[in-house]
Formats: structure tokens, C-alpha cells, sequence
């Protein structure tokens, strides 16, 4: 047991020994060309300034007080106060090692970046960066936060960095050659720039089509699209650097400004888009009420009445709430055979991801990198997509609907101008298409209006009854539609009383020559249930343009005519104005 005891003590005497001997903060950042990017982060140690009063000879003096931080690389989380970073620098020697580095600090929402470089107790260089500082005052007017440094080869420098913000303290921290910060910068402008266009693209689709189809559905999804896009603009700093760079107001709140209405259209596009309402009314009144909250949130904010953390505090809470709450509809939708619910779903699984991602970050869970950045940013874009085969979804629907509409529409205009005993125009459907035949008419190209009643009618439905007359009548509206062409006009004005409209015709002998043939084809008995009906008809008629040139007049002429005829002895043809 003693030598076990004498053992153990040794053992702890050796790591204390090796503890010792192990330096207390990590070596210095070597600067070299072959290496034209470097993370300060592998090197830098921090002090957290609780009160934000420390300045920076305080803090010079005070390198033993700084230790590794322990949280994940890059990310301070949500603190009040300052952070001090530390970064010893060398600087390769040789004449091929370039004097210039650019330190950039890549998380545009950052407030206050104070840069000093330090050689011994000289502050050799000190810079003011941060979106407290308006675009056209800065020295690099980036979307991120840049100064240059002039270091030059074979020298040692310890770089310190004050950093301050209202949100989560992210601060990513690289040291680039000039070339090697632009090829970097060229590829991130790049990417959001395709992504923003995509956001974009989509934008101009919507507010297309909500000013085309009037439908509300397009005009929230233009909103959640403004309020996305926006946000990404903030976040990644092309937003005060191309677009509203003379806003300080934005460049400082954008990102919780612009999420709220993000969230806010969100919360109303999937109500609408899944009919929630039909489904969960009580989901549906959480949901708008969250979109009141967070379009409230954003005027309140917007008008000075809400501080920045409240704000993102509201905005981060209700962003996850559109697919917590809307989920289980979503679901039930699906079952349902709703094919936009397999859409939002696949969407919100993308931003499930992102979400994590972005919230993972923002609450110092999560190193920075660019996938825990960008994640968000891909989720949201992929979810924007699946939302757009949600409107095409609808768009595929108000075409069916209104195809539908058309068709009844179309329906009940054929019922009411048709008469339902003989399916021949009615009197409303004779006065529709008549004046198109009379439009045509012309000397050469006449049209005869023919108004006809039938001889021997009445004795029919007196003898057989109505059912047989109603019989009759049918069978006289198809007996006409056979001796006419299908695109000679036949009406049914009531009773056994008939117009007929017949144009092109070359002569007034070929007015004369169809109403004889009229006539003749009424020969023929009809067979009504299984009786023999010998019945005739009068025909007058008149022509237009020769007897006149309107439909009231032709049909008043056509009329007196075809009693001319009856009284002449019934089962004739007569014109206007003919004895």
C-alpha cells in the first residue's frame, strides 16, 4: 500500500512538473506567404470587460490575464459588456514576405470592432470598425468588418481586439494576404448575390401573380421573401454595403427588423396555403395572433419603442413557431391527399435544419464556420423553393377552378337561352344570336328570318294530351334541324310558334326555295306513341338588308306575313309585302 501511495504521489509531482513547463498562452500567429489565410482563433485568448470600461494601455498590461476561451471557436454568445481578444503575431522573414495583411472580421451585425496593433507598449496602428460606423465613414467600406495592417517581415506584433454588439458576439477573425482576402471576398459576394437574385427572382414571381390572380396567398409570400432575403442581406453585410448603406438606422437593426416580417408573412402564408382555418381553427388564431405579435414587434421596434435584443429575443422565438404549430395540419393535410402539404413539409424539414443551425449560433452553441452560418440561409432557400411549388400548386388550382366556373358558367348561359323541351334556342337565346347572323347580312349575302306556327297543333293535344303535344313538339324541332344547316338558326319562341334564321343566301329566290322545302319536309306524318300526326305549318318570312335592317323589324314583318298566310288558308309560304 505505501509504495503504491509513494507511486502516485510521483506521478502527480511529474504532471505538475510537465504543467509547469508548458507555456501559458498559445504561440504567436505565423504569418507567411506559402500560408495566405489564417484563423486568429487558433491563437487568440480573451478577457471578458463586464462593464465595457477597460481601455486599451489597461489592457495591454494585462496579457497574463488572458486565458483560451472555452467556448466553440469564433462564437462569444450573448453577453453584456466587451470581449478583449489577444493575438500575438510573427512575421515570417524575407524579402518574399508581403507587408500588408488585411484582418477582417466577417460578421457585419457586430456594433463596435476596435482594432489596435501593438509593438511593445506602442500602439503602432488603432482602428474604429463596426455598424456604429456608417458605410461612407469607414476606411474599407465592406460588407464586413476590414482593416489593412502594414506588417513589416521579421517582425512580432500583438494584435487587440475590442469587440461590442447588442446581439450574439460572433466574431470570426481572419488574417488574408490582399489577394487572398479578394478571392475569398469575390466567392462570398458571388454566393449571396446568386442567392439574393434567387430570392429575388422568386419576389418579382409573386407580387406578379398576386397583381394578376388577385389572390392574397402570393402577396405573403412576396412578404416572407422580402423579410428573408433582407435578413440574409444583414447578416452577411451585402446589404449596407450595396443597398441601404445610407440608412445607419438598417445597417445597425436590420437583422431583427427584417426577420419579424419574415416570421409575420410565414405565420399568414401557411394558414393560408393549408386552409388551417378549415381544419384547426384554434391553430389558426395562435398562428395570426404570432403574426400580429411579430408585425407589431417590427412597427414597435421600427418606432423606437423596443431595444435591439427584445427584438431579436421575439423574433428568434417565433421563428420556429410557423412549423411547431402548423406541423400536425401539415400532417393531417397530407393523409389527406393535399399534395402543398408534402411541399411545406419537405420545406420545413430543409429549415428545420437551418434553424438549428442559425440558433445553434446565435446562442454560442455552435463554432463559426461557414456551414453554421450559412445554414440558415440554404434551409430558407430550399424552403422558399418548396413554397413556390405550393403556389404553383394554387396557380394549378384557380385554372382548374376557373375552368370549372367557365364550364357552369357556360352551362347555365346554354340553359338559360335553351328551350328545355325541344334543347332548340329560346326566345333569350334568339335574341344573342340572331343580330351576329343580321351583322352579316349583306345584298349579295341576304339573311331570311322565318317565323313559322305549326296547322292542325291543337287538335293534336287535344286528342293525345299534352304529353303527346310536348312529344310532338320535340319531334318537330329535330325534323327542322335536319332539313337546316347546323349553322342556320332555329327557334323555339313558345307554343308551337318557331323562327328560323338562314343567312348567306345569294337571291331572294333562295329564301323561296328553302321555305318550300320547309314545307315539304312537313309532309311526312310524325309518329307519337305509336299515333299518325298529320300536321302542317305557315311560314313568313322577310329578308334583310332588302325588307329591313333590324331584328325587331324583320321578326314584326316575318310576323304579319306568316298570319297573312294563315289566313289565306294555312300550310304556306308568304314574304313581307307580298299579297
Amino acid at each position: 500500500m505505501a509504495s503504491i501511495r509513494i507511486c502516485l504521489l510521483r506521478l502527480a509531482c511529474l504532471v505538475l512538473l510537465l504543467a509547469s513547463a508548458l507555456p501559458t498562452h498559445a504561440q504567436a500567429l505565423l504569418l507567411d506567404d506559402h500560408v495566405p489565410q489564417l484563423d486568429a482563433w487558433q491563437v487568440a485568448t480573451v478577457l471578458f470587460d463586464a462593464d465595457g470600461s477597460l481601455q486599451v494601455e489597461e489592457v495591454a498590461a494585462r496579457s497574463q490575464d488572458f486565458t483560451r476561451s472555452a467556448l466553440p471557436a469564433g462564437n462569444l454568445g450573448r453577453r453584456t459588456g466587451a470581449v478583449w481578444l489577444r493575438v500575438p503575431i510573427d512575421v515570417a522573414p524575407g524579402a518574399g514576405t508581403d507587408r500588408h495583411w488585411m484582418l477582417e472580421v466577417d460578421y457585419a451585425p457586430l456594433d463596435r470592432v476596435d482594432a489596435y496593433v501593438l509593438d511593445g507598449a506602442r500602439i503602432e496602428l488603432q482602428a474604429h470598425l463596426g455598424d456604429l460606423v456608417p458605410m461612407s465613414k469607414r476606411a474599407i467600406p465592406a460588407r464586413s468588418h476590414v482593416v489593412s495592417l502594414d506588417l513589416p517581415p521579421g517582425s512580432q506584433r500583438v494584435l487587440l481586439l475590442r469587440l461590442q454588439t447588442t446581439g450574439t458576439l460572433i466574431a470570426p477573425v481572419w488574417l488574408r494576404t490582399p489577394a487572398a482576402y479578394l478571392a475569398a471576398e469575390s466567392s462570398e459576394q458571388g454566393l449571396q448575390g446568386l442567392l439574393a437574385g434567387m430570392g429575388l427572382c422568386l419576389m418579382i414571381y409573386s407580387l406578379v401573380q398576386w397583381a394578376v390572380l388577385r389572390d392574397a396567398l402570393f402577396g405573403l409570400y412576396a412578404l416572407t421573401l422580402l423579410g428573408t432575403v433582407a435578413f440574409f442581406a444583414a447578416l452577411s453585410g451585402v446589404g449596407p454595403q450595396h443597398v441601404w448603406g445610407a440608412s445607419d438606422w438598417l445597417t445597425r437593426n436590420a437583422p431583427p427588423f427584417s426577420i419579424l416580417i419574415g416570421v409575420c408573412g410565414a405565420f399568414l402564408f401557411v394558414v393560408r396555403a393549408l386552409d388551417v382555418w378549415s381544419v384547426s381553427p384554434r391553430v389558426a388564431v395562435i398562428s395570426t395572433a404570432c403574426a400580429v405579435l411579430a408585425g407589431v414587434t417590427a412597427l414597435v421596434f421600427a418606432m423606437g419603442g423596443l431595444g435591439y435584443a427584445a427584438a431579436q429575443a421575439v423574433g428568434m422565438g417565433l421563428g420556429p413557431a410557423p412549423l411547431l404549430l402548423v406541423l400536425p395540419v401539415a400532417f393531417k393535410r397530407l393523409r389527406g391527399g393535399d399534395r402543398a402539404a408534402a411541399y411545406v413539409l419537405a420545406g420545413w424539414g430543409a429549415y428545420s435544419l437551418g434553424v438549428l443551425g442559425i440558433v445553434g449560433v446565435l446562442f454560442g452553441w455552435l463554432p463559426v464556420g461557414f456551414w453554421s452560418l450559412h445554414a440558415f440561409q440554404f434551409g430558407s432557400i430550399v424552403e422558399m423553393a418548396m413554397w413556390m411549388l405550393v403556389l404553383g400548386h394554387r396557380v394549378q388550382d384557380i385554372r382548374r377552378s376557373a375552368v370549372h366556373l367557365r364550364g357552369e358558367s357556360d352551362r347555365m348561359r346554354s340553359l338559360a337561352q335553351t328551350d328545355a323541351l325541344t334543347g332548340l334556342l329560346n326566345r333569350r337565346g334568339m335574341g344573342e344570336h340572331l343580330p351576329a347572323l343580321l351583322g352579316r347580312a349583306s345584298p349579295t349575302s341576304a339573311l331570311a328570318v322565318y317565323v313559322l306556327d305549326l296547322d292542325g297543333f291543337k287538335a293534336v293535344n287535344d286528342q293525345l294530351g299534352h304529353e303527346a303535344g310536348d312529344l310532338l313538339l320535340a319531334a318537330v324541332g329535330q325534323r327542322l334541324q335536319e332539313l337546316l344547316r347546323a349553322e342556320d338558326l332555329i327557334c323555339r319562341l313558345g307554343g308551337d310558334e318557331f323562327v328560323l334564321g338562314v343567312g348567306g343566301l345569294a337571291s331572294p329566290d333562295d329564301a323561296e326555295r328553302i321555305g318550300h322545302k320547309v314545307l315539304a319536309g312537313f309532309a311526312e306524318p310524325f309518329h307519337i306513341k305509336g299515333v299518325p300526326c298529320d300536321i302542317g305549318l305557315t311560314l313568313g318570312y322577310a329578308l334583310a338588308p332588302h325588307d329591313d335592317a333590324s331584328v325587331a323589324g324583320l321578326l314584326d314583318l316575318a310576323d304579319a306575313a306568316m298570319y297573312a298566310g294563315k289566313r289565306a288558308g294555312k300550310n304556306c309560304l308568304r314574304r313581307a309585302g307580298q299579297g
